[in-house]
């Protein structure tokens, strides 16, 4: 009876080996595909990610410099009795009205990058001019308002509406998109009623 238990033990002992170095290699080739696959469908999804971002960053920036212009615009004339009460310049846009002072003057302007911002972005088109859009208030400084603005017009359509027009650039190239050298642009325009103008 003893031997017969020794037996079925050393059965099962030679029944329970480990894995073979084939079988090591075979599970190591499988782990190593379905890590490269899973890797490959990350950075594919971070890439579309990162271009979906910089899609909605141009979208955005053109709806809240376009928003802004348009409530201080709209304001143009108040509390002023006699006209100009905006006036164009190129791509500057000068706003006045009586609300704080005699007269407050908010202007918006393009200002082009400078050499150390266009050395930043390296890979932009050549021959693109980008620039941040300017707001001055009056006599401080003026801000930033935002960047990446490839233009901005602003047209008179008559004395109580302008026609505004923004475009935004984007700060990155998408490999995918093969239009102007790879880089997004969004057109915002909208035609602002003045209501002090009439």
């Amino acid at each position: 009876m003893r031997k017969n238990i020794i037996k079925a033990g050393f059965k099962s002992l030679i029944n329970c080996r480990g894995l073979s170095l084939l079988e090591l290699l075979i599970a190591a080739l499988i782990t190593g595909i379905m890590a490269t696959a899973a890797f490959s469908f990350y950075s594919k999804m971070h890439i579309q990610s990162e271009t979906q971002y910089e899609i909605s960053e141009c979208q955005l920036m053109c709806r809240t410099s376009l928003s802004d212009i348009r409530k201080t615009l709209r304001m143009a004339g108040y509390k002023i009795a006699t006209p100009p009460f905006y006036e164009i310049n190129g791509d500057s846009l000068s706003i006045y009205f009586s609300d704080t002072q005699p007269v407050d003057t908010i202007i918006y302007f393009l200002r082009e990058f400078s050499v150390s911002d266009y050395q930043k972005y390296p890979g932009l088109p050549p021959g693109t001019k980008m620039h941040r859009l300017m707001k001055q208030i009056n006599s401080a400084p003026p801000s930033i308002f935002t960047d990446f603005i490839e233009e901005i017009s602003f047209t008179a359509v008559d004395a109580a509406n302008v026609d505004i027009s923004i475009t935004a650039h984007a700060s990155r190239s998408d490999d995918s998109y093969k239009i102007n050298g790879g880089y997004h642009i969004y057109t915002l325009s909208e035609r602002v009623n003045i209501r002090n103008a009439g």
